[in-house]
């Protein structure tokens, strides 16, 4: 959570509008950037509690009978749309509402996708574990 998410949604950020993010889809500007978001400080009232409630949900969440009998595709789109609402609320804190339109649908955007791509993982790997215990 602490890699995956703020990747993703810095990937999010440049190719939605390159110009405003670093005038390129640059990779190594989008890892630069990556971790300057961990960083920053206005997202932590949301993110660090998202990373430290995560493993404890989940371990609850894994033990369930859905979990371990629904198929894997259910699951993950389950988990890809709860992340997606979830990273939405994360990254709403800090979404600068007075900001123009195009720059609030870029945060948006980013953390919808971030957290519907990083719970999804996540849900895979504890699936994963799961069958294998």
């Amino acid at each position: 959570m602490l890699t995956v998410s703020p990747f993703v949604a810095v990937t999010v950020l440049v190719c939605w509008n390159p110009e405003r993010w670093g005038g390129s889809i640059n990779p190594l500007a989008i890892l630069a950037m990556s971790v300057f978001g961990i960083i920053t400080v206005p997202l932590w009232p949301t993110y660090i509690p998202a990373v430290v409630a995560t493993p404890f949900i989940m371990r609850r969440v894994a033990c369930l009978h859905f979990f371990k009998c629904w198929p894997l595709w259910s699951i993950l789109g389950i988990a890809f749309i709860l992340g997606t609402i979830a990273g939405v609320g994360v990254v709403s804190i800090v979404v600068p509402w007075r900001e123009p339109l195009d720059l609030i649908l870029n945060w948006v955007a980013a953390g919808a996708v971030s957290g519907g791509a990083t719970l999804a993982l996540i849900s895979f790997i504890y699936r994963y574990e799961k069958r294998a215990a």
